[in-house]
Formats: structure tokens, sequence, C-alpha cells
């Protein structure tokens, strides 16, 4: 099954509320016009994901991020934050979201220090909206959650063990011949809903990207905040949607290969040989600093 036509579209985001508005015309136009039955999703530049560690005390199965399949136990350090912040009021980013996750975030030796770099940005820009992402297991992880500021928000999955529904995560698209023309550059709903990502790797268009990088080893994380455009973002989708199992989910010209949650590990060949390769050697990836 092949898509039926593209419009691109290539401009640089500064005013979201805006772009949003050019989307759905887009999409309209694509829908009614051009029979194209496919969305394009825009990177939202005002969210932003920042895995600050990738260690974690669960390790679930068919883990989102990767960390039971390709566990490891780095990190961000309080200074790439610093950097992180200090761009930031530096370009006058307006975020209007900040998600510290990992892993599992209070799991950071450093978290605190990490939240009171951040909160001198979150002065200059109150509406800001500032959130740990845990999973809420363990007395450990539950006394740090209990010592968090409160100008600091809470999304707590609660979970109880390490066996919990995730999405198919390592179905490669580029393993189901379906997929064989898509047009990546149109990403997911993840890099829209959720927004950008940021690891001790660099900016991706989506934590998800972060963790394929991580994985594969394409080392493509971009190092400054200012190099953060719709059309940079868009070249990092092409190279990663083709190896996220979130990208079929959102497609509906793949409606047959709609995702489905498991509560087991589940991956296609292309996932299976990254993961073994990782096992034998992490790749070598450049260090945003």
């Amino acid at each position: 099954m092949k898509l039926v036509g593209k419009v691109p579209i290539n401009y640089r985001i500064k005013n979201y509320k805006f772009c949003m508005i050019l989307k759905n015309i887009s999409n309209f136009i694509k829908r009614k016009l051009f029979k194209v039955s496919y969305e394009y999703f825009t990177p939202n530049l005002n969210r932003i994901e920042i895995e600050i560690t990738t260690a974690c005390n669960l390790y679930c199965l068919n883990c989102g991020r990767a960390c039971s399949q390709a566990p490891s136990n780095d990190s961000m350090s309080a200074e790439q934050i610093e950097k992180f912040v200090n761009e930031s009021i530096d370009l006058n980013w307006k975020w209007k979201y900040i998600g510290l996750m990992g892993g599992e975030p209070t799991l950071h030796p450093r978290l605190f220090d990490m939240l009171d770099i951040i909160n001198k940005y979150k002065q200059l820009n109150p509406d800001c909206k500032i959130e740990v992402v845990t999973n809420g297991y363990g007395t450990k992880v539950n006394k740090v959650l209990s010592k968090l500021p409160e100008w600091v928000n809470v999304r707590n999955s609660k979970k109880t063990s390490r066996i919990n529904e995730f999405i198919t995560v390592n179905i490669a698209p580029i393993d189901l011949k379906e997929y064989k023309n898509t047009d990546f550059t149109t990403g997911c709903w993840i890099t829209e809903a959720c927004g950008v990502g940021l690891s001790r790797y660099g900016y991706y268009p989506c934590g998800a990207g972060a963790t394929c990088d991580r994985v594969f080893g394409f080392d493509i994380g971009l190092k400054s905040l200012s190099l953060l455009t719709e059309e940079v973002l868009q070249n990092q989708l092409k190279h990663l949607c083709k190896y996220c199992g979130h990208y079929k989910t959102t497609n509906p010209v793949h409606s047959r290969f709609k995702y489905f949650r498991v509560t087991k590990t589940m991956m296609s060949i292309t996932w299976e040989k990254a993961f073994d390769k990782y096992k034998k050697s992490k790749p070598a990836l450049s260090i945003y600093k």
C-alpha cells in the first residue's frame, strides 16, 4: 500500500499557533483535494522531554525507552542541564512544558541540582510547566518524590512490577513491506503532542527518536538549541521513524497495522540485530556539551 501523494511544507517554526493553523489547512487540502489519507505532524517546539538518565529500577518488558532491551546507566550531567537552560534564556525560547524523565528520573543523584537550574528558567517564564515523569515504584523513588518542590508537577504511572502494557515500539516499519514507499518526514503524533526530546547526546524530534539513536548509533543528535528548525527535525524524522514502532500507530494509510499493546517484548529483525550488536559493543555517540 503506497501513499498517493504529498504536499511538503518547509518553514521554520517561530509562532507555534500560527503553524498549527497552516498545518490544519494543509491537512484539509491533502484530504479533500488530493485524497491523501495521511496526516502531516509538526514537531512541537514549545514542549520538551529531557531524558536525564537511562537507569531504571524496573526495566519493564518492551520498554519504550529500551531500558530493558538495551540497559545503560548513562545520565545527563547538571552541566548539560545548565547549558539547556542558558540556551533557552539566550534564545528567549518560550517553553510551555519541560518534562524530566528516564529511565527513572528520581534515581539521578543530582535531580534536585537540575531542578534548581531549571527553576532559573521558570522564574523568567512562570507559565512553563515543569514535570517529573516517574514510575512511582519502590521506597527510594517515593522518598525522592515526597521532597520535590511544590512548583514541580509529578506524572506518576504507579507501576507495581516490570510487566506492563507497552506499544510494540520495536516493530520497525522498514521490516514491513507495506512501508516500502513511506515518507517518514511526516512523523507521528508523538513529535507534535509530546514535543522534542533532549538526551545526553543532543536534541531530537521526540524522545523515542533519542532512543533509536542511542541503540542504532546514528549520532545525529543536535548539539545546540539554535539548530532546532522544522526542516532539520524532519531530516531526523526521515532517518529515525523507519525504525520506530510508534510510527505505524498513526498513519491511516496503514490502518491494517494499527498498533497494539503487549505485556511482553516483541521486536522485528532490524531491532533484534541492533540489540545484539548493542550488547556486544555500545555505539559511541558524541555528547551534548
